[in-house]
């Protein structure tokens, strides 16, 4: 069973500060389980467990007992415990998310795309809320209904409202083969968004593959200049650079090349 690392990031970024500790059992479990401490946890998830049973645990101990369940793996309890949580809290977007995905993983495809659906008709254009959803199609198959449903919102937002949107839906045409397409939406995401440095950075991790070292380099010194390093060392591009055999000063010494005209995807 996929290990929950996704999930505890997830909760942790949209649940605030109360369960922000998520965060920290993410980082830690593998080391957990490495010192051999996971017995610890185990004993911790025995005692909590059973005050639940007894109707003893608070909501904070039940948070508690819900982080080290998804640290643990154990997914189906991990489940069981947020639902009186979501209850609780039916407006929780973070929780719900949590939700989807625990029923996602755990084969409940069908409960998780429920969930989201009624989660887009409240927040339409969320990226997280679109990124599961795209995900629940992928893992059942369904890659050209994941496309049709970033199209279809891709197209219903405007030029500079799009581009978590775009990066999302270019991304996937990549990875389901459809390289042309991808680069030229990445195109257009940059002449929309010109202070944006994603999709840039996305076309030239694509151009990469394709072997185009060239217009590689030109791609990485524009994403430069809008991370504001027009000069200075930039250890995302450098590293990119050097990790695709490029010479850092090569690319700041290039000119960057004018981007292609993009296919405009229709309105």
């Amino acid at each position: 069973m996929p290990r929950p690392l996704r999930l505890i990031l997830l909760a942790g970024a949209l649940l605030g500060a109360g369960l922000v500790g998520w965060l920290t059992a993410a980082s830690f479990a593998p080391q957990t389980a490495a010192r051999g401490s996971r017995l610890v946890v185990d004993r911790q998830v025995s005692d909590l467990m059973q005050k639940l049973g007894d109707e003893q645990l608070d909501d904070e101990g039940q948070r508690q007992l819900l982080e080290r369940l998804l640290a643990l793996g154990r997914l189906q309890e991990a489940q069981q415990v947020l639902h009186p949580l979501l209850e609780k809290e039916p407006g929780s977007l973070g929780l719900a998310l949590l939700m989807a995905d625990l029923r996602r993983l755990n084969g409940d495809s069908r409960g998780a795309r429920t969930d989201l659906d009624q989660l887009l008709r409240l927040h339409p254009d969320h990226p997280e809320v679109l990124k599961l959803r795209v995900l629940v199609e992928i893992q059942d198959g369904r890659t050209t209904q994941a496309l049709q449903l970033l199209i279809q919102r891709f197209q219903n937002l405007g030029p500079g409202r799009r581009g978590d949107m775009g990066m999302l839906l270019a991304d996937l045409q990549r990875r389901s083969g459809q390289a042309n397409a991808a680069a030229g939406l990445y195109q257009q995401l940059a002449e929309e968004s010109p202070t944006d440095a994603r999709p840039l950075l996305a076309l030239a991790m694509l151009r990469q593959e394709q072997g185009k070292a060239e217009e590689v380099s030109d791609l990485l010194e524009k994403a430069r200049q809008r991370r504001g390093n027009e000069s200075d060392t930039d250890e995302l591009i450098d590293t990119l650079a050097s990790s695709w055999g490029l010479s850092a000063l090569r690319i700041r010494a290039g000119r960057p090349a004018s981007l292609p005209q993009a296919a405009v995807p229709a309105p």
